[in-house]
């Protein structure tokens, strides 16, 4: 069996702590629910690394929840983890048929499953992009479905940055929909549910999140300068963010929202500034654009420990990634990538049908602009440029 009674009680054990770290750490309170006997299907937006235990908190009983599978490669960490809570893996921006298996047997035997159906934490603070095989599980699954929102964590811990800020941040059930509903819905009226019951506004909360360097490593999730309208040097320094090529210095503030003199920056919020960015990089000339990173640690994922494989610099180009330093060069062509992803903060994953590679570097280090320029190539390749960017 996938459930077993030590889920349970490592559950009841370990919720006290959680429940404390979380409030302490993030100012987090989980309105607390009890729902019917299972088993239930709960989807939860995407904002912190901790979601997974911010949605627990509000239920009795274990979680069984979908996650990436680098977490099963931790040393030590992975098989306690695996013991106590059995999460359920998932390659990054690959649909796997043995998570759709697992969940299956899951709910066979009357245990409840969580997932983001986002499948990644988001950069801008808006609901990213919902595959729809999601519908398609829960179909599959004909059970009901606890539509579960996050509120505010993108204003304590926006992906972007390593330092929380202090403020309001809560979780609450938006929707359940029932079986018969599941099954009564159509697949397109129940994408349409998650989709609006998951969207959350940061900014309607009216809320401020004080905290220190409020701008510090935006540079990881923005990499074009909207006033060069072009792929430039952009940095930051407290709670400010700049260009070094034509000046444009903004200002990001406990509200959320930039602050500038500047007449040339447009946007008002994080939300805008990424829309823009996204549509730069579908009518950009993606199949000529270069450029590298330094301070780069290459690791191979093998039989789940993480090895270094090469430290040094990475090179972007329309063929694929090149890795060097002064003893050693690898190539990676992007034909032999099956799908390129961000975990963690801002950690590159990459997997080749027999290899998986792990790209790391420091806070500022954009991953993002890999991801989003493979898939626009992908994309092209496919004849559709309008296509989504892998986040």
């Amino acid at each position: 069996m996938w459930v077993k009674c030590r889920h349970k009680v490592a559950f009841a054990l370990l919720k006290p702590f959680m429940k404390l770290y979380l409030r302490v750490k993030y100012g987090y309170k989980a309105k607390k629910y009890k729902l019917e006997k299972g088993p239930y299907l709960l989807l939860f937006n995407h904002t912190t690394n901790l979601d997974p235990l911010m949605m627990a908190l509000s239920f009795k009983g274990p979680i069984y929840f979908v996650t990436n599978d680098d977490l099963f490669n931790i040393p030590v960490i992975s098989p306690i983890i695996k013991y106590l809570a059995a999460p359920i893996a998932k390659a990054k921006a690959v649909r796997d048929i043995s998570t759709v298996k697992a969940c299956i047997r899951i709910a066979k035997e009357g245990g409840n499953i969580g997932i983001a159906p986002e499948g990644n934490r988001t950069y801008s603070g808006v609901l990213t992009h919902v595959d729809r095989a999601i519908v398609k599980l829960i179909k599959v699954l004909k059970i009901p479905v606890v539509l579960y929102t996050i509120k505010g964590g993108f204003g304590v811990n926006p992906r972007f940055s390593r330092k929380l800020r202090k403020g309001k941040m809560y979780g609450e059930i938006g929707r359940i929909l029932s079986a018969d509903e599941v099954k009564e819905y159509s697949e397109a009226e129940i994408y349409d549910i998650i989709v609006r019951t998951l969207s959350v506004d940061e900014l309607a909360l009216k809320e401020k999140y004080r905290g220190k360097a409020l701008a510090e490593n935006l540079e990881s999730a923005f990499y074009v300068c909207p006033v060069c309208d072009d792929f430039r040097v952009l940095e930051s320094h407290g709670d400010h963010f700049r260009c070094r090529e034509c000046g444009l210095d903004v200002e990001y503030t406990e509200d959320l929202v930039f602050r500038t003199e500047d007449d040339r920056f447009k946007f008002r919020t994080v939300a805008e500034y990424y829309r823009y960015q996204e549509d730069f990089i579908r009518k950009a000339d993606v199949m000529n654009v270069t450029f590298s990173d330094s301070g780069i640690v290459l690791k191979e994922i093998v039989k789940r420990f993480r090895k270094k494989f090469l430290e040094g610099n990475m090179s972007f180009n329309r063929e694929g990634l090149r890795f060097w330093n002064d003893e050693k060069e690898f190539i990676i062509k992007y034909e032999d990538i099956l799908s390129f992803a961000i975990v963690y903060q801002n950690t590159l994953i990459i997997n080749l049908e027999k290899r998986t590679f792990q790209v790391s570097a420091g806070p500022s280090f954009n991953a993002l602009k890999y991801v989003h320029l493979f898939n626009q190539i992908r994309n092209i390749q496919e004849g559709d440029t309008n296509g989504f960017l892998g986040i």
